[in-house]
């Protein structure tokens, strides 16, 4: 009950405010998205990162889980959909990768504070990174790894770890501004997610089920395997497990729909798994 009071529903009451806002009026939320890509998300990132107790251990160990658990889970959807024969590639999206910044950043900031954050942004570089690069040659059938490095996101992660590690000063009059933007991010993040679910139509409810289900639960049993065979624990425990089993990115409905890959359904998958996860993040923060 904590846990629910405490970080779901702040979290879900931004979303629904952005939300109730669409279903009123119609905005350009691309400009809002820029700024947060652009601009908020990484002044947040370095913030968080540059003055975190994050070390190079923590770093490593967070980047690599992150990686193992998005390779594993892709794989498990190639034999899945293999085994199946189905078509459906543009599922490999939604069940590969998970909101792991507009709502991970919040739910980690809020049950761990800026400690758990530094450590959730280095998980989302990750998942960042692979989604813009194999996912996007998934869906398309190009290799456009080159579309990752395009964002600032990744330089401000680098950026941080640098001062962190080198013990970079930073004059307060600068970090504090480039802290006051980054706090824009995680509730204009929550708004847009609730304004982009909006119109989102539940379709194949059979599938988009067992594809909530794989999204949330089979990211948290990977996550757990991974963390028990190489003996991962603290908080960077915590946080993977967490990141690992957050419902599918909304970056994968946006995506689906630029490259014409089962579009209906993978938006389908991203608001089931965002409606299940107002259960599944106080059940696995309860057990953290």
């Amino acid at each position: 009950m904590h846990a629910f009071v405490e970080v779901v529903i702040p979290v879900f009451s931004i979303i629904l405010v952005g939300y109730a806002l669409g279903r009123i009026k119609r905005f350009d939320m691309q400009t809002v998205v820029d700024l947060i890509v652009y601009l908020a998300a990484p002044c947040l990132i370095f913030s968080s990162v540059a003055r975190s107790e994050i070390n190079l251990t923590d770093f490593t160990t967070i980047a690599g889980a992150a990686l193992a658990i998005i390779l594993i889970m892709t794989l498990f959807v190639f034999f899945v959909l293999k085994l199946t024969h189905s078509d459906k590639r543009g599922l490999y999206l939604p069940l590969v990768f998970g909101n792991t910044s507009y709502l991970g950043y919040p739910v980690a900031l809020l049950a761990f504070g800026m400690e758990g954050l530094s450590r959730a942004v280095v998980y989302d570089m990750f998942n960042s990174l692979l989604i813009f690069s194999l996912g996007i040659s998934i869906v398309h059938q190009e290799h456009e790894f080159k579309e990752a490095f395009r964002l600032p996101l990744l330089y401000a992660v680098v950026i941080g770890l640098g001062v962190n590690l080198f013990n970079i000063p930073v004059p307060q009059v600068l970090f504090e501004p480039i802290e006051m933007i980054g706090m824009i991010t995680i509730p204009a993040a929550l708004l847009v997610l609730g304004y982009q679910l909006r119109d989102v139509p539940i379709r194949a409810t059979t599938i988009a089920l067992l594809a909530s289900a794989y999204r949330i639960l089979g990211g948290l049993m990977v996550a757990f395997v991974i963390i028990t065979l190489f003996s991962i624990d603290g908080l960077g425990r915590d946080i993977i497990l967490l990141q690992a089993a957050m419902p599918s990115a909304v970056m994968s409905m946006i995506l689906a729909a630029k490259y014409n890959r089962d579009a209906t359904l993978v938006a389908s998958v991203v608001l089931m798994t965002t409606l299940l996860s107002t259960i599944s993040i106080p059940l696995i923060l309860a057990l953290l």
